[in-house]
């Protein structure tokens, strides 16, 4: 990377031209929730050499045209030299991920021995060392070998990893609003690690987020869609109300109407707002037709901003079907089907008006109604990236758009 990048994130609206993308590539990390995908949230096993294939094949696409793509870890290692005082904290941050865990008998003049020799490896280690370090999370349990030759093998070390390996996920540990980043809370705790990673990322890059959730707040980054003048703020399974509350109150969103999402089902295989609901242009939208019967239509709470842009609080305006409040707002609905939508239909990455990176496993049905509707799509193979219960939408954080 030449020269110094300096990002001032800003999203207004999910249709305006994408312009900076955070991925992940799934890596070594991975490969522990492969290993048994039930522990982590996946869907399926899938084959990790396809999944990089495939992400790599993501990341062409969104450089083709023209967009700056970020993995996380270039942000943790590659901007560790772009400001003073970056290694040395990134040297900390991986310091606290590799944790040492001492039996009984280990004596205090040896502890500190083991410490201090920690310290040096981790001075020792290149900062993409270091970014795995960070990500892999490794514990080290340390006990004496009964049967040491010399001081070389005086120990006798077993580890395991706490890996952060939904990581590739990057939508849902941060939003990314009109007045810039936002880290969420979320609610697995098999991922919450990643609030931490993330977070510590953005600083790196010289991004100061303007707020995190706290808990008992909840708030994942696939329940939060932006759409101009209003935004659209999914409450239900993994972002609760305390979470939606908190951003309320410290006013995240900007001098913008807040519309809070209501899911009435709350289950995992529509766990956020962007697996049954997405824009395709400033007028137009696609939602789950499920999401059209009385029954399982969400609930829409608009709160609207009163007082002046620098100083106003919300009020609750009123309450109405998502699909009606759509529609006031000018927007066409087209529906899909619930089967399109477990194929991953509605979690494209939109990269400006009717234009969209899509999963191809959707359908020749589903990509040719929106090729009617003047939408340009490009699509990839995500076979295996979807095991792990995501598509595209999922795997990207726009930090800037405009």
């Amino acid at each position: 990377m030449k020269g110094r990048l300096t990002i001032y994130p800003k999203q207004a609206a999910e249709w305006e031209r994408a312009r900076v993308v955070l991925l992940s590539q799934p890596d070594i990390e991975t490969l522990f929730a492969l290993l048994e995908t039930n522990s982590a949230n996946f869907l399926y096993p899938f084959d990790l050499e396809q999944a990089k294939r495939e992400h790599r094949e993501f990341r062409e696409a969104l450089e083709s045209l023209g967009i700056k793509v970020i993995d996380l870890r270039e942000a943790l290692a590659r901007y560790s030299k772009k400001k003073e005082g970056n290694l040395e904290s990134l040297r900390i941050f991986a310091g606290k991920s590799l944790r040492y865990e001492f039996s009984e008998e280990i004596s205090p003049e040896d502890r500190d021995l083991l410490l201090k020799n920690k310290e040096k490896i981790i001075q020792t280690f290149d900062p993409q060392v270091l970014a795995q370090l960070i990500i892999l999370r490794p514990k080290c349990r340390i006990r004496y070998n009964p049967n040491a030759l010399d001081p070389t093998s005086r120990f006798i070390s077993q580890f395991e990893v706490e890996p952060a390996n939904n990581l590739y996920f990057m939508r849902d540990g941060l939003i990314t609003t009109s007045k810039g980043c936002v880290i969420g809370n979320l609610t697995l705790e098999v991922r919450k690690v990643e609030n931490e990673i993330v977070e510590f990322a953005l600083t790196q890059m010289g991004i100061n987020p303007i707020y995190r959730v706290r808990p008992p707040g909840n708030l994942e980054g696939g329940d939060f869609l932006p759409a101009g003048d209003f935004v659209l703020q999914g409450q239900g399974l993994l972002t609760n109300e305390e979470g939606v509350n908190q951003l309320l109150e410290h006013k995240v969103y900007g001098f913008l109407e807040v519309a809070v999402v209501k899911d009435p089902r709350s289950q995992m295989d529509e766990m956020h707002l962007d697996t049954y609901f997405n824009f395709l242009s400033r007028d137009k939208a696609i939602l789950c037709e499920d999401r059209l019967k009385r029954d399982d239509q969400p609930e829409v709470e608009l709160w609207v901003p009163e007082g002046t842009r620098e100083d106003f609080q919300y009020r609750k305006k009123k309450t109405l079907p998502f699909p009606r409040f759509l529609e006031e707002k000018g927007f066409k609905i087209i529906p899909f089907s619930k089967e399109e939508q477990e194929r991953f239909a509605p979690n494209f990455l939109l990269v400006g008006e009717n234009r969209l990176i899509g999963v191809k496993g959707a359908g020749k049905s589903f990509w040719r109604r929106l090729e009617k509707e003047g939408v340009e799509a490009t699509l990839i193979d995500f076979e295996a990236l979807t095991g792990g219960y995501g598509g595209p939408h999922c795997m990207s954080q726009v930090i800037l758009r405009g």
